[in-house]
């Protein structure tokens, strides 16, 4: 049976987006083929939690500590103290990532994992690094020939008359966001220029860069994810998300139970359609994303101008709903994700790691200093 390590939580705004996003994937993973263990992140620190109470919200958010073990991840291990001075451990064959955000999403975790032999469901560390970077993601998408809005990346040493001349830059009319976080956690629209600054300085609060993108009119908004199965770039269906306000707030996207949300009304031609999923697989295929990917999109409805807003390598919930259209549940994209992850890894550990020269055996009797001045 494979031992699945499903890593959630983490030290970010999203952390809670990730609990229901790894107790969803726990419950949806094949008890005949796979083995649960379930990896908590918070304070900067792995927990093992206790099987019997993993799928249970409440020990998440009081954060009993009678329910978790705490343990530092080694040689494709879980370790944890086991009393008098002994060590325990649990074995990991693959670990499935439902981190967003700060280091599950950013390459961080993913470095760890690597570092520690340990196969992933997620885009590698360069480019999750890259893709949680927004501006880095602006600056990719130009080179690959993609369209994206202007922006600007500004820090804290913006002041508020720079800002107005930049305000009016983007025809006052802008929308202000925290460079490298998700889930529309401190993004504003902004069209008041008493507003552009404390905004900025909002933005401020979650991140040290804050960057200003010029805002879409007459919007509508898309969804549509992509992940990797074998040797195919499968998309999903594109979506519509729901929305309350101006643009898309961490309400509409996870609260939208609240009633305040309501879906757009928009008939989707085929031509936007094809547009939508054939950039979502050209972007997927260029930047070498791995996982399920899911990318945002602006479309100004008026004068049919698509542009790609941002792309999540570990989206909530794990996109599951977009791809129900095209016949994959939860339980078949876990399936896929942790195939897809072996098969790298074994492509992986096949490239040559080493490279064995006589240059130790040369400098074995060489002094210290000279060695030092040698590789200068």
């Amino acid at each position: 049976m494979v031992k699945v390590a499903v890593f959630f939580g983490g030290d970010s705004v999203e952390s809670d987006i990730s609990v229901i996003t790894g107790i969803g994937a726990m419950s949806s993973l094949d008890s005949s083929k796979y083995q649960v263990i379930a990896v908590y992140i918070r304070d900067n620190k792995f927990w093992l939690v206790d099987s019997s109470k993993a799928l249970s919200v409440g020990i998440y958010t009081k954060f009993n500590k009678a329910y978790f073990k705490e343990v530092y991840v080694t040689d494709k291990r879980l370790v944890y103290a086991g009393g008098k001075f002994k060590e325990k451990s649990v074995s990991i064959d693959v670990a499935l990532l439902c981190t967003h955000g700060g280091i599950g999403e950013n390459g961080g975790l993913q470095g760890v994992l690597e570092a520690n032999d340990i196969p992933y469901t997620s885009t590698d560390i360069a480019r999750s690094a890259i893709c949680m970077d927004k501006a880095l993601t602006h600056i990719y998408l130009t080179k690959i020939g993609v369209k994206n809005v202007n922006y600007l990346l500004v820090d804290d040493k913006i002041t508020e008359d720079g800002v107005q001349e930049i305000f009016k830059q983007f025809n006052n009319n802008v929308v202000v966001k925290p460079n490298s976080l998700g889930s529309s956690v401190g993004v504003q629209a902004v069209t008041d220029s008493k507003q552009i600054y404390k905004a900025i300085q909002n933005a401020l609060r979650y991140d040290k860069l804050a960057l200003i993108e010029q805002k879409v009119d007459n919007l509508v908004e898309f969804n549509c994810a992509a992940v990797l199965s074998g040797n195919e770039i499968i998309l999903s269906d594109v979506d519509i998300p729901v929305r309350s306000k101006d643009i898309l707030d961490f309400g509409d996207k996870y609260l939208m139970f609240d009633g305040k949300a309501k879906q757009e009304k928009y008939d989707l031609t085929s031509a936007l359609k094809k547009e939508i999923m054939d950039t979502t697989k050209k972007v997927y295929k260029e930047l070498g994303l791995f996982g399920v990917v899911r990318i945002d999109y602006l479309y100004d409805s008026v004068y049919e101008e698509l542009y790609l807003n941002e792309i999540n390598t570990v989206p909530g919930s794990m996109a599951y709903y977009l791809f129900a259209g095209v016949g994959i549940d939860m339980m078949d994209l876990t399936d896929i994700l942790i195939e897809s992850a072996f098969a790298r890894y074994k492509e992986n550990k096949a490239l040559i790691k080493r490279f064995d020269s006589s240059l130790l055996t040369l400098s074995e009797n060489t002094s210290p200093k000279l060695l030092q001045k040698f590789h200068k």
